[in-house]
């Protein structure tokens, strides 16, 4: 049955009463109507209020359907409410009377009173216990903690499953949502001119580059930059990006350090979408290397995400991170540069080159953008490093496991399921990427076992940072194959992993959220936890800018094929570990995308 026909059955139930009632003319009184009604309200606005304090604060995600929807019934009572005592209103306003009415006893009064407060006090209380604010694990506040120790101890923390409703306490205050873009009005500003990076099919621009020798033009960066974080489309004053991001608050900023550009002189410049310019910030500092054309870096303003998500935010931010760079790849070798993501680097350094301070923002990830031929896969680049020390800052847990993460083939055991020929994608990069919207309707339509395969193709790319990303797909109404759990592998065949429907448990381990409840096919990312921290706790960032990357080409390879796909980053751990069939011990899942034909009349 639809939410709303729940929501509204107790009042349907209520005014079938009174129909019979009025049937045997047995109409309760105006007053005994009255206090009925306010029963209803009180039951309503309880339920609306304590829906919002406990998914608002402790989820700290978007009100969903059952808040809005007892919202609206709310309102409704409301509306009745006052009809009823209307007529008191206007006697009153008419002047005193008088009236036989007793005085209030002092005891009445007092007893008010303490009803009063009893309210005030319950609901101050549910607030903290659903968490308004957020706390981090106590260990690393003390001091320094070891990196790896940090990471499990925030990824428990962050975890959510129905036993930790109210395990929240109060701790940083996150304030206000800061400005959507970031401005330097004093520097020089250099317009971006178009040019023709884009015109590759999906397919091919994911693929790799054809060598190039000649050096990078001013409109290829600015075609890049477009197609990596580019505004899109502006509806309703928000202006879209061309990478989906958790809320759509976008935290990622872009600065490019630029070595040899044609038409560009060589220097710092921070990328601003929403001018489509570069800003100049400085000159190279002497001691940058300068194998690429340019070097792209990408930071994350914490509080964007952690003002409304706070203690997962750093999942978002990275995820968000990763979808932000597979289209920088995918631009960059559809402009016939191999792109080449460092592993290992210092990030205080790169603070201080970008003037960024390294809390409230904090550089993720670097990315070179070279002429040459593809270079080693960059997850296995040598390189020393330390780990720096981990300590509490002003961004609380989101904070330490950002110093957490910074430094100073299995066979099969299920049934085999074959997959047919992938089909290469032909549609532009461009088109692709200014199409692509997150849509969170589906028709009842399958999904062409022939598209999922050519999706599953695309997405097989040597990885960039973490080689621990695993694909998972919990397939409901997909032609050909039949409802279950399975594990892709990337020698293209799926691994069954649980034969049936769960594309119930899929919606429901999403925090019932329709848009995985209601479509054909799920995407779930997961990383094996041992190969993910081989090499410390930089490996947690990198498993899940990894995952973002990696769910970006879901993402692109639905547009790319006539689907729709969209994006889920809230979800019960517990629950979709043991959706997947997976132990939390030893592999965490980091990400859902739903999959489908787009119903445009939703």
């Amino acid at each position: 049955m639809p939410k709303l026909a729940w929501v509204l059955l107790p009042l349907a139930l209520y005014g079938a009463w009174l129909a019979a009632a009025a049937v045997r003319s047995r109409m309760p009184a105006r007053h005994a109507l009255n206090i009925q009604f306010s029963l209803f309200l009180m039951a309503y606005l309880l339920t609306t209020a304590g829906l919002g304090i406990f998914w608002v604060a402790n989820q700290q995600l978007p009100v969903f359907d059952w808040h809005y929807l007892f919202g609206y019934a709310t309102l409704l009572l409301v509306g009745l409410h006052l009809w009823f005592n209307l007529p008191i209103v206007v006697r009153w306003l008419r002047g005193p009377r008088a009236a036989p009415h007793a005085a209030p006893s002092a005891a009445g009064g007092a007893r008010a009173w303490a009803k009063g407060a009893l309210v005030v006090a319950a609901v101050t209380a549910a607030y903290f216990a659903g968490g308004g604010r957020e706390q981090g694990p106590a260990a690393p506040v003390a001091g320094a903690v070891d990196g790896v120790a940090a990471v499990v101890s925030f990824h428990e923390y962050s975890s959510e499953s129905r036993g930790k409703a109210f395990r929240r306490t109060p701790g940083i205050d996150w304030g206000d949502a800061p400005p959507p873009f970031k401005s330097y009005p004093d520097a020089r500003h250099i317009p971006l001119g178009r040019g023709s990076v884009g015109t590759a099919g999906l397919s091919a621009a994911l693929r790799g580059p054809a060598p190039r020798a000649q050096a990078m033009a001013l409109p290829e960066l600015g075609d890049i930059l477009q197609l990596a974080a580019g505004v899109t489309l502006r509806r309703g004053g928000n202006a879209l990006r061309a990478a989906p991001s958790s809320g759509a608050l976008f935290p990622s900023e872009l600065y490019v350090l630029a070595h040899a550009v044609d038409g560009l002189e060589p220097g710092i410049y921070h990328f601003d979408p929403d001018k489509a310019r570069l800003d100049l910030l400085g000159p190279l500092p002497k001691d940058v290397a300068q194998e690429a054309d340019a070097t792209v870096v990408l930071t994350s303003v914490f509080r964007r995400t952690g003002y409304k998500y706070r203690n997962r935010a750093y999942r978002y931010v990275t995820a968000d991170a990763g979808h932000l760079l597979e289209n920088l790849r995918a631009g960059a070798h559809a402009a016939g540069f191999s792109p080449v993501l460092l592993p290992r680097f210092d990030e205080a350094s790169f603070a201080r080159t970008l003037g960024v301070d390294g809390v409230e923002e904090g550089v993720l990830a670097v990315m070179e953008l070279r002429r040459q031929g593809p270079a080693p896969p960059a997850a296995r680049t040598p390189a020393r490093y330390a780990a720096v020390p981990v300590r509490a800052n002003a961004m609380g847990v989101t904070g330490i496991i950002h110093q957490s993460t910074s430094l100073q083939a299995q066979q099969p055991t299920g049934e085999i399921v074959r997959l047919p020929s992938p089909q290469a994608a032909s549609m532009e990069l461009r088109r692709v990427i200014a199409e692509r919207r997150s849509k969170r309707r589906f028709t009842a339509q399958p999904v062409p076992l022939e598209s999922l395969s050519s999706i599953l193709a695309d997405m097989v790319q040597a990885a960039q940072l973490s080689d621990a990303v695993r694909i998972n797909v919990v397939a409901s109404r997909v032609a050909g194959l039949a409802p279950g759990v399975y594990r892709y592998d990337p020698r293209h065949f799926l691994v069954r992993v649980r034969s049936g429907d769960f594309q119930a448990a899929a919606g429901t381990a999403a925090l019932s959220q329709d848009v995985i409840a209601d479509a054909p096919a799920v995407l779930v990312l997961s990383a094996e936890r041992e190969p993910m921290l081989a090499e410390g706790a930089r490996g947690y960032r990198h498993g899940f800018i990894e995952a973002g990357m990696v769910g970006e080409r879901w993402l692109l390879g639905a547009v790319a094929r006539g689907l729709a796909a969209c994006p889920v980053g809230a979800f019960y751990d517990d629950e979709a570990a043991a959706l997947i069939g997976v132990d939390l011990r030893r592999e965490w899942v980091l990400h859902f995308a739903a999959l489908g034909f787009a119903d445009e009349e939703a």
